[in-house]
C-alpha cells in the first residue's frame, strides 16, 4: 500500500501544481486590463458611412485615433469641384484630448501643387481647433495673409517639413515634406500633411489617393515628428491606412501615441 501511495504522489503532485499554475495564469489574465474602443456618430459619406473610434488604455490614455468608413463611401462622390468636406464628430463619451473633429476633404480634382496632388484623393484632416477657431480663419480678417505664412517657433515643425506660400480658409498652410516620394518620380498614393495657422499646428492630415484605396492596403508609415507640440497631450509617432476584408471597411488611422508638452 505505502508503494502505491509513493508510486502514485509524485505525478499527482505534477498536476496539481499545473492546475494550480493554470488557474493562476488564468487569474492573471482574467484580471489584466483592457483596452475600450469607443465609437462618434455615423455620418453619410457618398454611398456608404463613416465615424471615429478612440482607443484608450486602462488609464484612460490615447492609444489609437481612427477615421473608419465603410466600403460604399468610395462610390457616389460628387465628381466636380468644389471639394466636398464632411464633418466627422469626436465620440462624445471619450476622456477629453487635444483632438476635437475630424474633417475629411473628398478632392475630386485633386489639388495643387500641379502634377503631385492633382489627382482624385482624400484629406483626412485630425483637427487640433474647434469649428469656430476654424471659422475665424478667414481672408476677412485684414492679418489673415500674415497669419497664414507665420512660420511655427523653432522646434515646432516636423523635420524637413516647409509651408505653402498662401493659407487656406477654415485651415490655414499646409506644410508638406519634399523629401516624400510624390516629389520624387513616384506617383502619390498617400502621405503626411501638417497644417499652421499664427504660428501654431491647426491639424495633422493624412492624405490618400482613392486609387490606393481601392488597392485594399494594409500600410503603416513612421512620421517625421516636431520636437514641440501647441498643447500637452497625445500624439501620434506613426499612421495606417488599412482595409478590413471582414468588416469592409477602410481604417486611417493615428498610432504609436506619445504623451507630449
Amino acid at each position: 500500500m505505502s508503494g502505491t501511495i509513493s508510486q502514485w504522489s509524485v505525478p499527482v503532485a505534477v498536476a496539481c501544481a499545473v492546475a494550480v499554475a493554470s488557474l493562476a495564469a488564468c487569474g492573471d489574465e482574467a484580471s489584466a486590463p483592457e483596452n475600450r474602443t469607443v465609437r462618434g456618430p455615423q455620418v453619410a459619406v457618398g454611398a456608404g458611412m463613416a465615424w471615429s473610434e478612440m482607443v484608450f488604455d486602462s488609464a484612460e490614455e490615447l492609444q489609437e485615433l481612427s477615421v473608419v468608413f465603410t466600403e460604399g463611401a468610395l462610390s457616389n462622390l460628387p465628381a466636380t469641384l468644389p471639394n466636398t468636406e464632411f464633418i466627422i464628430p469626436m465620440p462624445t463619451q471619450a476622456p477629453a484630448t487635444v483632438y476635437n473633429h475630424i474633417g475629411i476633404n473628398w478632392q475630386p480634382n485633386g489639388h495643387p501643387p500641379p502634377m503631385v496632388y492633382t489627382v482624385p484623393h482624400f484629406d483626412v484632416h485630425y483637427y487640433l481647433v474647434s469649428m469656430s477657431a476654424r471659422d475665424a480663419i478667414t481672408p476677412a480678417d485684414p492679418a489673415f495673409a500674415a497669419k497664414a505664412v507665420k512660420a511655427p517657433a523653432a522646434g515646432e515643425a516636423p523635420p524637413s517639413y516647409v509651408g505653402d506660400p498662401q493659407g487656406v480658409p477654415r485651415m490655414g498652410t499646409h506644410w508638406s515634406d519634399p523629401t516624400s516620394h510624390e516629389f520624387h518620380g513616384s506617383p502619390f498614393t498617400n502621405t503626411m500633411i501638417y497644417g499652421f495657422y499664427d504660428g501654431r499646428m491647426v491639424f495633422i492630415e493624412p492624405m490618400m489617393t482613392k486609387a490606393f484605396l481601392e488597392t485594399k492596403p494594409n500600410e503603416t508609415k513612421a512620421l517625421k515628428v516636431p520636437a514641440k507640440y501647441p498643447a500637452p497631450g497625445r500624439y501620434p509617432t506613426s499612421y495606417r491606412v488599412a482595409f478590413d476584408a471582414t468588416a469592409r471597411e477602410y481604417r486611417v488611422t493615428l498610432l504609436g501615441m506619445q504623451t507630449r508638452s
